[in-house]
C-alpha cells in the first residue's frame, strides 16, 4: 500500500471512529445519572483516538506533496483539515475544561465534513495551481482554521447554554424542525419542487490524471462557456418518504412553536439556577409536537432506505456524486434524535452540564480567542490577494462572506461588552454567526462562483 492511500485509509477511519463517538455521545444523553458521564467518556476517548488518526493522515499528506504544499489546497482537504480544527477545540474542552458533553453538539457537524470528505472522488495529491504557490497559503489558512474551529465550538456551547438558561424545548424543537426543513428543500431540489419528483445526480466515469476511474457528476453545457448543467435521474422509491418527513416536520414546526405546556416559571427572566429548575421551565413539549418531530425522523429513515435501495439497483447512482446531500440529511438525523432523547431526559441531561453562566463563559472565550484570527484572515488574504491579483479587495464572493462573518461576530462582542446583551441574545448571535460561518466556508464554494473557485471539489 503506497503512502497516499495509507492517508486516505487513516482519515476513512477516523470518519468511522467519529461516527462511533457520536452514537456514544447519543447513548449518553439517553442514559441516567453516572451512566451519561460513563458514556461522555467513552465518547471523548473515541473523540481522541479519531484525532490521532486525523492527524496522522494529515501529516502524511503533507509529507507526499512536500513543505511547500500543505494538505489544505483543494475542497477535500479543506474539509478534512476545517474539521481538524473542530476536533483540536473538542479535545481540549474534554480535557481541560472537563466538557466533553459539549461533542454531542460540535461531534455530528464534524462529521459531516469528515463524511463529505470520504464520498469526495478525487482525493489526488495534485501541485498546486500558480494562485496558490504562495507563502500565504500557511498562514492565510491556518489563521482561519484557528478562527472558524473556534466559532464554532463557541456555537456548541451557546446551544447548551440555551437549554441549560431554561430556554423552552419546544422552541428548541421547533427551531431544529424548521431546520431540518430547510436541509431537506436543498436535498429534494428544484425538481422536486416543479415535478414532486425526488431526485438525485447521475453519474459518469472520469479518469484521473494518474489513470484511476472514478464516478462523479454527469455534468454538461449547453453551449461554450455555459452554465454547467448535472444530469438528474428521478428515485421513485425516496419520493413519498421525502414529502411524507416535509409534512410531517412542517406540522412539527407550527405545533411545537403555536402550542406549549404552560409551566411555572416559564416567563421569569432570572436564571435558572439548577438542572431542576432550568427543566420545570424548558421542558414544555406537548406530545402532538413531539409525535410530529419523530414522525419526520421516522420519515428521514424511510428516505434514507429508499435512496439506498435505488442506489443498489441502479448503474448511474451513487452516493460519491451527492455526498453533501447524503452528509446534510444523515446530519440532520443524528440532531433529531438527539432531540428526542433530550426530550425523554431533559432533567438528567442539564444536570450533567455546568450551570449556565459557566456555559455562557465558555462560548464567550473561544469567540474572544477566535475574532482575532478572523481578523488576521482578512488581512493576510488581502495582503495576498495583492501579491496574487494586484489588488486588496475585490469583493469577491469568498472575501465578502468572510468580512460578514467577522462583523456578526463584531456585534456579538459589543452586544457583551458594550450593550450588556442578556446571555439567552449572546447565545443566539453567537449560533446565527456559526450559520454564516459555514455559508462563508463550504455554501460559497458550492453554490457562488469567484475567484476562490479552485476550493470546489
Amino acid at each position: 500500500m503506497s503512502l497516499h492511500d495509507l492517508a486516505i485509509r487513516f482519515l476513512n477511519i477516523s470518519s468511522f471512529v467519529y461516527l462511533a463517538s457520536c452514537f456514544a455521545y447519543i447513548v449518553s444523553i439517553a442514559r441516567t445519572g453516572k451512566a451519561i458521564r460513563t458514556w461522555s467518556g467513552i465518547a471523548a476517548g473515541l473523540v481522541a483516538i479519531g484525532f490521532l488518526l486525523h492527524t496522522s493522515g494529515l501529516g502524511m499528506r503533507w509529507y507526499i506533496g512536500g513543505i511547500s504544499r500543505p494538505p489544505w489546497t483543494n475542497l477535500y482537504e479543506s474539509l478534512i483539515f476545517f474539521a481538524w480544527g473542530v476536533v483540536v477545540f473538542q479535545v481540549y474542552a474534554q480535557y481541560k475544561w472537563k466538557m466533553p458533553l459539549v461533542g454531542a453538539i460540535s461531534m455530528p457537524l464534524v462529521l459531516i465534513l469528515m463524511g463529505m470528505s470520504v464520498m469526495t472522488p478525487n482525493k489526488l495529491v495534485e501541485p498546486l495551481i500558480p494562485a496558490l504557490q504562495s507563502n500565504w497559503l500557511k498562514i492565510h489558512v491556518v489563521f482561519g482554521m484557528l478562527a472558524y474551529g473556534g466559532f464554532t465550538l463557541s456555537g456548541c456551547f451557546a446551544f447548551l447554554h440555551l437549554m441549560r438558561n431554561g430556554v423552552s424545548l419546544s422552541r428548541i424543537g421547533s427551531g431544529l424542525a424548521m431546520i431540518a426543513l430547510l436541509n431537506l428543500f436543498i436535498a429534494g431540489g428544484r425538481e422536486a419542487y416543479t415535478t414532486g419528483d425526488f431526485t438525485m445526480a447521475k453519474t459518469a466515469l472520469r479518469q484521473l490524471p494518474d489513470g484511476t476511474e472514478i464516478r462523479t457528476k454527469d455534468t454538461y453545457r449547453e453551449y461554450e462557456d455555459g452554465p454547467v448543467i448535472t444530469r438528474m435521474e428521478k428515485v421513485s422509491a425516496a419520493t413519498v418518504p421525502f414529502w411524507a418527513s416535509v409534512v410531517l416536520f412542517l406540522g412539527a414546526a407550527v405545533v411545537l412553536w403555536t402550542k406549549r405546556r404552560r409551566l411555572p416559571g416559564a416567563d421569569s427572566l432570572v436564571s435558572p439556577t439548577t438542572a431542576a429548575e432550568a427543566a420545570a421551565r424548558g421542558g414544555d413539549v406537548e406530545a402532538l409536537g413531539l409525535g410530529l418531530f419523530a414522525g419526520g425522523v421516522l420519515g428521514l429513515v424511510a428516505l434514507f432506505g429508499g435512496i439506498g435501495y435505488a442506489i443498489h439497483g441502479s448503474e448511474t447512482l451513487t452516493l460519491q456524486s451527492n455526498p453533501y446531500l447524503t452528509m446534510l440529511l444523515m446530519m440532520t438525523g443524528f440532531f433529531c434524535v438527539m432531540y428526542l432523547i433530550i426530550a425523554r431526559r431533559f432533567e438528567k441531561f442539564l444536570g450533567a452540564l455546568p450551570n449556565a453562566e459557566r456555559l455562557d463563559e465558555l462560548s464567550y472565550k473561544l469567540v474572544l480567542f477566535a475574532f482575532p484570527f478572523q481578523t488576521l484572515l482578512l488581512v493576510t488574504g488581502a495582503v495576498w490577494a495583492y501579491s496574487a491579483w494586484g489588488r486588496s479587495w475585490g469583493w469577491d464572493p469568498k472575501e465578502t462572506w468572510a468580512f460578514i462573518t467577522w462583523i456578526a461576530y463584531l456585534i456579538y462582542l459589543h452586544g457583551k461588552l458594550l450593550l450588556r446583551w442578556r446571555p439567552n441574545w449572546l447565545s443566539v448571535m453567537s449560533i446565527v454567526g456559526f450559520v454564516i460561518l459555514v455559508f462563508a466556508f463550504l455554501g460559497v464554494n458550492l453554490v457562488l462562483s469567484g475567484l476562490h473557485s479552485y476550493g470546489a471539489a
